[in-house]
């Protein structure tokens, strides 16, 4: 099953190059679930996030901002848990087998892949190609401002509580951590090297990864 995840903290531009990828290899696109707005619908901060237990105020609130979000991953019309639903370990384990279960029917045809924890879902799946996105806060704060349009106070606001819903999101659903390097095939500073780069350079090693039909495999 061919395809492209990328995974991308706040302002390293996932949004402007998973589109490109999908572009250039004329797959279709799959969205992030956690956006700046979602996160902030969630009020994660970094304690809750980067602490050992988990309030059930906090799950309660991932699931019921994450399940109108999935669509067809939930189900079209599925209700919102309330916010202080008791939802625990078997909720998460039954929205990433359904979420799971849509990323891999995109994938079947080829697809590119946004967050939703696609690089732990598909980690062995051995045509698909996992990148991740990184850069320095300070230059991915300047760049979130330029990608989202808002000015750099809002975009500095925003950094900490999406990178941290981001985090939980993986860590809830995967218990692990987004940053492990064994995820990822390709990391790339998406805050040095132009966008426009970056989205080439995971085309080049996703076409070395997968060549064509009927071209012989590259040597490894």
């Amino acid at each position: 099953m061919p395809g492209v995840t990328i995974s991308a903290a706040y302002g390293c531009g996932g949004a402007i190059v998973a589109p490109a990828v999908a572009e250039q290899l004329g797959m279709p696109l799959l969205d992030r679930a956690i956006s700046s707005a979602v996160a902030s619908q969630l009020h994660v901060t970094l304690q809750e996030a980067e602490g050992a237990e988990l309030k059930r105020s906090l799950v309660g609130r991932f699931f019921s901002v994450l399940a109108p979000l999935a669509g067809g991953v939930l189900g079209a019309g599925t209700d919102a848990a309330p916010p202080d639903a008791d939802l625990g370990w078997d909720d998460a384990d039954t929205f990433r087998e359904q979420a799971e279960r849509l990323m891999k029917e995109a994938i079947s045809t080829g697809a590119v892949i946004l967050g939703r924890g696609g690089t732990a879902a598909l980690r062995n799946e051995p045509s698909v190609l996992r990148v991740r996105l990184f850069g320095d806060v300070e230059r991915r704060i300047a760049q979130g401002a330029i990608v989202e349009g808002v000015d750099e106070s809002t975009a500095r606001a925003r950094q900490p509580e999406v990178d941290a819903a981001r985090r939980l999101y993986f860590r809830k659903l995967y218990h692990d951590d987004i940053d492990q390097l064994t995820y990822y095939h390709l990391q790339l500073d998406s805050t040095v090297l132009p966008l426009a780069t970056c989205a080439d350079i995971i085309v080049t090693a996703y076409r070395a990864l997968v060549p064509p039909a009927g071209d012989p495999p590259s040597p490894r």
